[in-house]
């Protein structure tokens, strides 16, 4: 539990994603919901609990949700915040036509690129 909140530690000020991995029942989310209890007025959370209806136009509904729209075409937190999504269970839904994860591709996308691309367009 110390090692894993000292990576969180320093991982999230630098804005990387974390990924805990381990057996059912190991306190994963517990460490996590810790950790985001912990957090300053200036963060804003958001869990996402990921099961095999979740499809990827829901996922990225949920993503949305406590965004506000800033300049432009842009979203983001409310006023200056920062937020912190806590994404659980992402490997639970199921496969589509393509049989691929497509809530796993779209978190993909949103670690590798930062955005989002507006899937309605």
């Amino acid at each position: 539990t110390v090692a894993i909140t000292f990576w969180l530690d320093n991982l999230m000020p630098r804005k990387h994603p974390a990924m805990l991995v381990g057996a059912a029942g190991c306190g994963k989310t517990a460490i996590i919901n810790g950790k985001l209890r912990a957090l300053g007025d200036d963060y804003v959370t958001s869990s996402v609990n990921v099961n095999y209806y979740t499809n990827s136009s829901l996922f990225l509904k949920i993503l949305e949700a406590p965004l506000e729209k800033k300049a432009g075409k842009n979203y983001g937190p409310p006023g200056s915040k920062k937020l912190v999504y806590f994404v659980d269970d992402l490997n639970m839904a199921a496969l589509d036509k393509y049989n691929t994860a497509s809530n796993i591709a779209l978190m993909r996308q949103h670690c590798a690129y930062g955005h989002v691309y507006d899937m309605s367009k």
